[in-house]
């Protein structure tokens, strides 16, 4: 597994699941970026068994369960949901870009990662069912699905950025 490096104590973590229950679902990648432009997609080879998978993360825990590093994420109320059921504990400062651009605009009605990297961002993503393309996500191909997942994982560290700076400018 490539090192991951982190300068500015602060890591964009997505994850790609079966579904939206994580009582029934699982995780089928974890995509991590932290700096603009860049992102690592670990796609999980046993998904289905949670204490192999978790094991096989075992070179991401030292950076998920550091205090001193700050965990963004969009929508961690889902993603820390699946990382409780895998045993995973996230410690350190979590910051939710969902919650974030609430902030800036409580009266907007979305506020998914989607229409909020194409408002703020000006960047346009394709969406989950595009990716999928009727294939359940555990056929999509690893290349796509990495891309995407990347993609997400990035579009997060780079709204984290921009909503900080908004934010602290009102």
């Amino acid at each position: 597994m490539t090192e991951i490096k982190i300068k500015e104590k602060a890591i964009a973590v997505d994850l790609e699941t079966t579904g939206l229950d994580p009582f029934t679902d699982y995780i089928v990648s974890i995509a991590v970026s932290v700096e603009k432009g860049k992102g690592f997609n670990i796609v999980l080879p046993f998904y289905k068994n949670k204490a192999k998978a978790k094991e096989f993360l075992q070179p991401l825990l030292p950076i998920l369960e550091d205090k001193i590093i700050t965990k963004v994420f969009h929508n961690a109320k889902f993603d820390l949901k699946f990382f409780q059921k895998y045993g995973i504990e996230i410690k350190g400062e979590i910051i939710d870009t969902m919650i974030l651009d609430y902030l800036l605009d409580p009266n907007r009605k979305t506020h998914g990662l989607k229409e909020i990297s194409e408002l703020h961002l000006h960047y346009h993503q394709i969406s989950f069912e595009e990716m999928r393309k009727g294939r359940d996500i555990t056929e999509v191909p690893k290349e796509e699905l990495t891309k995407y997942a990347c993609e997400d994982a990035d579009l997060t560290l780079q709204l984290y950025y921009y909503l900080n700076q908004q934010l602290n400018q009102n």
